[in-house]
């Protein structure tokens, strides 16, 4: 992507369509950092209606009632991951369908997301399919949204989760089939689309042009991990827990968070398509497979791993309250995933979000090889000893806080709003660089400018000067301050952020958020 080229086409085109009144884009205040982007409230359309829509039968349409054909609308609960394909249509994974399920008179449990009883459910209101696809001018493609919403039904076990070890429950409730908990989305450089559930032990991946006409009924292609099994101290697995920390399977994940894949040759691996996992709310690692190392005795093709748990949480400012920071290549012990995301750049290295500690990590692919014993090979598994025992640590080529002292923020920042930034305590929930085209880093030529981070902690979203790592400007229409709401650019829990190769941004917000963003470049200026 060339700046000039976008610096024309886009002052032309901004300006015919807000001459208009097709697009009025929205800005943040001024005072609180140049806007180097602004929200696109256009983007996305309405959800699909279709007639007789049965998300649990999709796209076959449910039995005409009674009353004669009805439009079941969909409706979104937290859209959880957000992710772009090579031709810029954009996934979006929900949660909805998990939760305020009834079956065989038993409401279902889940994360979160229910839209039953919360949005207009008497008007016929539907759960969306697991995966929604819009195109890039926002409208849904129904034949590419797909997704199989089952759960299992009470008295049923499944994985670690026996009537035995739960009784009475056992799984119930639990998605049957995706990941529990859906959570971040990819669009690899084949076209094909992986997701991630950060209650669950499972990565899948799908090829759109099979599983979009299947609907609920689509089928995974590949998948890493056992569905309800997690890397747990015991040898086959156990219950998914963020308290269950292990580090070291080749078999199990815990809980993972994110997930990329690298169109590169990998210099572990030596092969193309190696997965990186952020195996992050139950362990603490990024964890490597390749689906063409997979044997009988490697059954997920695994290639290897780096980081584990630096014991504690940092406080802020850089440090815990004991006065011992975190190690670098090490990520924080609680707070809510960790690492949260993975994402590979076109300078070849690997970001990673350690969120409960404010920071980005920057990683030499090579580390990978920090799974394998010395002179160990590809597709050899050598795990590191399992934690608590001393696990290798490699060492990051970058570490950058987020907004954790004034100093990150641009003078012209508000004092005030400085300081209620640090009292929240900025996160680095998942962040994107700026150009780059996510799902072949490779198509894109020019190096990163910017650092984009979702903040789900301070109700904002933050543009980073790429060299420095500083605050350069926010997405909120707040400037740079908290900017918590759920008006148009504002934000309740952004959680995800994803750009296309036109340089536009995504932001998925999940809990009470429940939606994603679009915002354009502003290049006056910049």
């Amino acid at each position: 992507m060339k700046n000039a080229r976008y610096l024309y086409a886009g002052a032309v085109v901004v300006a015919l369509i807000v001459g208009l009144g097709v697009w009025n884009p929205i800005h943040v205040k001024a005072g609180g950092g140049a806007s180097q982007f602004s929200l696109d409230p256009s983007w996305p359309n309405e959800l699909a209606a279709p007639v007789n829509y049965n998300y649990l039968t999709w796209p076959t349409p449910a039995p005409t009632p009674t009353a004669g054909n009805f439009v079941g609308r969909w409706v979104q609960g937290e859209v959880s991951g957000v992710c772009v394909t090579a031709d810029d249509n954009v996934y979006t994974s929900n949660r909805a369908w998990e939760v305020g399920v009834s079956i065989s008179g038993v409401v279902q449990n889940a994360e979160s997301g229910a839209i039953d009883g919360e949005d207009a459910t008497p008007a016929m209101a539907q759960p969306s399919p697991p995966e929604v696809l819009f195109n890039k001018n926002g409208n849904v493609i129904t034949s590419g949204s797909f997704g199989n919403p089952s759960v299992w039904p009470a008295g049923t076990s499944s994985g670690a989760y026996t009537l035995a070890a739960f009784p009475g429950v056992g799984a119930s409730g639990r998605s049957a089939y995706m990941p529990h908990g859906l959570h971040g989305c990819f669009s690899d450089y084949q076209g094909n689309l992986w997701v991630a559930g950060n209650g669950d032990g499972i990565v899948q991946e799908y090829n759109p042009a099979v599983a979009g006409p299947l609907g609920a009924s689509a089928t995974y292609k590949f998948q890493i991990g056992t569905k309800d099994v997690c890397d747990t101290v015991a040898a086959t697995g156990g219950p998914c827990s963020e308290s269950t920390d292990n580090n070291n399977s080749m078999l199990y994940l815990n809980e993972p968070a994110d997930v990329a894949v690298d169109p590169e040759i990998g210099p572990v691996s030596g092969k193309r398509g190696d997965v990186y996992v952020a195996d992050g709310y139950g362990n603490h690692r990024i964890v490597v497979f390749n689906p063409a190392l997979t044997s009988k005795s490697n059954p997920y093709g695994y290639v290897g791993q780096f980081g584990t748990t630096c014991g504690h949480d940092e406080t802020p400012n850089g440090t815990t309250t004991p006065g011992t920071p975190c190690e670098p290549g090490t990520f924080g012990q609680s707070g809510g995933a960790h690492p949260h995301c993975v994402v590979l750049g076109n300078d070849g290295l690997v970001y990673t979000c350690d969120r409960p500690n404010s920071r980005i990590q920057v990683f030499q692919k090579s580390c990978a090889s920090f799974g394998l014993t010395p002179a160990g090979t590809p597709g050899t598994y050598n795990p590191p000893p399992a934690l608590p025992a001393a696990q290798p640590v490699c060492a990051p080529t970058r570490v950058i806080y987020i907004g954790t002292n004034a100093q990150h923020f641009p003078a012209s920042a508000n004092p005030a709003a400085v300081s209620a930034i640090l009292y929240a305590s900025a996160r680095a929930a998942d962040v994107d660089l700026w150009p780059n085209v996510d799902s072949n880093y490779t198509k894109e030529s020019d190096p990163p400018q910017y650092i984009l981070d979702a903040d789900l902690q301070s109700g904002n979203a933050w543009v980073l000067d790429f060299s420095t790592g500083n605050v350069l400007s926010a997405f909120g229409r707040c400037g740079i301050a908290p900017c918590p709401g759920h008006n148009p650019g504002e934000f309740s829990y952004a959680h995800t952020i994803a750009s296309d190769s036109k340089g536009n941004v995504y932001i998925a917000e999940v809990i009470t958020g429940r939606r994603v963003q679009k915002f354009v470049k502003v290049f006056s200026g910049n």
